[in-house]
């Protein structure tokens, strides 16, 4: 049977098929329950791009934040309001906007103990509760810490979100379009930021609460990811796989009682197809589930005997945060109005949401054609020639103001001249597509494929608590960074890091395009020949 591992959270084609036969055999009509149930999980990565959009329209000035040029009362950690607005300190700005990633990383801790036993979809339920209450809460808080609060159980739901996501799109995804899908996950995401610069544009006019407004927007979205996730069963390969380690045998209690939801989910997910041909796939999914897992259940500890996958893995996520990809995106209204195009800032950033989302699109349609390693070359090199020429042009910040020294300039009035401003906008274009052409998409594919089948939910569990704790460090420390070496110095810094991103992929991170789960399983902790072993054709087809 063909073996995929295209974003497969379990490596094996759920239908059991042929690759060729799923390729010619999965109609559009077969599938159109998996194409629903995909838009509805998705929803838990529109949620989190979708915060990371609002985020540099909410801690602004003139919305959570007093306007520069404000001679009102300044809210206070206690003090009661809607019209409120605060004045924080770089720091206690960084950690406003990294609320949401601790409550991600502290949720993506939790499914790394209890992810399997809580199942695919009751996962995504929870994260849409705490997306939804999130939501309320900071949206209806008339006290800063009820918004702290508000962002941090927001936050809870990312981590659950993002962690089920790639996991339940790969198990009820055919082969033919598992690979498109898990990629598409992060078209999703990129669509959510798109959707929050829109939405920080639109609500950017109404002075102190318009912030509320964009948060409530967030809620509406929850509301219908927790509403439309009850009508989408379990995943059927989680099923077989829980009936199948209850000590092993289906004749257990509760075995025969999960092979029977297994076959409803199948049948949810394949519908048209005949009841027989459910109950063939089903089968051949119970064997490769004993074949490649068995009946042992993995322990926590289990992820780090494999330590080069653990370093593909968590060094690729590391490495697309620490390149400037937070910066970019939490703080791109304000790299606007920095680069000079003050209340035309909203607007840019919805432009660079445009870009984003085209480039992630491109990168979906043409994954499999490119490969995952030509795909980051290609992406790294645009980062780092965008980042050079940004750099370059922040060298040349000046004071709008005539007569007036930069180190004397109001905020306000920091720009760039006109040539240079524009250069920095069109560097900012390439640097997303860059970002979304390599590291965006490339990176959640690879630890879908790279981490050994018996411990994957733990070791993406880790990739995403590596991934949201260098997102929230780089947060915390923009602003910092920004006052100590000059924004110029900042991205200079990020083009050395993708200097070094370009060894890291060169050096370590191998090609899975094609390949079957056993030739990465031995590519990576067996056989180091197969490296350059040829692409099988079971794989090549999946």
């Amino acid at each position: 049977q063909a073996m995929t591992v295209r974003g497969g959270a379990l490596g094996t084609d759920l239908l059991g098929r042929s690759a060729s036969k799923d390729a010619g055999g999965a109609s559009m009509t077969g599938l159109v329950n998996v194409y629903r149930s995909f838009a509805v999980i998705a929803l838990g990565g529109l949620l989190f791009g979708y915060i990371i959009g609002i985020n540099g329209n909410v801690v602004t000035s003139g919305q959570l934040l007093c306007a520069d040029d404000w001679n009102g009362p300044v809210g206070t950690w206690t003090s009661a309001g809607y019209r409120q607005c605060y004045k924080l300190d770089d720091l206690q700005m960084g950690f406003l906007s990294s609320l949401n990633l601790i409550g991600a990383c502290l949720s993506s801790l939790i499914c790394f103990r209890y992810a399997d036993s809580l199942g695919r979809k009751l996962e995504v339920q929870i994260a849409a509760v705490l997306y939804l209450l999130g939501a309320a809460v900071a949206a209806a808080s008339p006290v800063l810490w009820g918004v702290y609060i508000g962002f941090t159980i927001y936050g809870l739901g990312i981590g659950f979100a993002m962690h089920a996501a790639p996991v339940y799109i790969a198990e009820i995804s055919p082969a033919s379009v598992r690979g498109t899908l898990v990629s598409a996950k992060e078209a999703v995401v990129v669509l959510g930021i798109f959707l929050g610069f829109f939405f920080g544009w639109v609500f950017s006019f109404m002075d102190t609460v318009g912030w509320r407004y964009m948060v409530v927007i967030s809620g509406v979205f929850a509301l219908a990811m927790a509403v439309s996730i009850g009508f989408i069963p379990q995943s059927p390969r989680f099923l077989v796989l829980k009936a199948v380690q209850g000590q092993g045998l289906l004749a257990a209690p509760g075995g025969n009682a999960r092979m029977v939801e297994a076959n409803s989910a199948l049948a949810f997910f394949r519908r048209g197809s005949p009841a027989e041909e459910v109950e063939s796939e089903l089968t051949i999914m119970r064997r490769e589930i004993e074949a490649s897992v068995g009946t042992e259940v993995a322990k926590c500890t289990d992820p780090f005997k494999y330590p080069l996958p653990l370093v593909i893995g968590c060094g690729l996520v590391f490495l697309q945060q620490v390149t400037g990809q937070p910066s970019v995106l939490y703080f791109a209204t304000n790299i606007f109005k920095s680069a000079g195009f003050g209340s035309s800032a909203a607007l840019s950033s919805v432009g660079v949401g445009l870009v984003k989302l085209l480039a992630t699109l491109f990168t979906v349609w043409r994954v499999d054609q490119y490969g995952r390693r030509r795909l980051l070359f290609i992406g790294i090199s645009m980062m780092a020639v965008s980042l050079a020429l940004i750099g370059t042009a922040f060298i040349f910040r000046e004071c709008q103001k005539p007569g007036v020294s930069l180190s004397e300039c109001a905020k306000k009035d920091v720009g760039l001249p006109r040539s240079w401003a524009l250069a920095t906008v069109a560097g900012l274009m390439v640097y997303v597509s860059g970002y979304q052409v390599g590291f965006g998409p490339i990176s959640w594919l690879m630890i879908s494929e790279v981490f050994p089948l018996k411990v994957r939910g733990a070791a993406l569990s880790l990739a995403a608590v590596v991934n949201f704790g260098s997102n929230i460090l780089m947060t915390l420390t923009q602003q910092v960074l920004q006052d100590a070496l000059t924004p110029a110095g900042v991205f200079f810094g990020y083009f050395a890091l993708s200097l070094v991103s370009l060894v890291f992929v060169g050096a370590v991170v191998p090609e899975t395009r094609g390949k079957t789960l056993e030739e990465i399983e031995r590519m990576l902790v067996g056989d180091k020949r197969a490296r350059d072993a040829p692409i099988s054709g079971a794989g090549a087809q999946a």
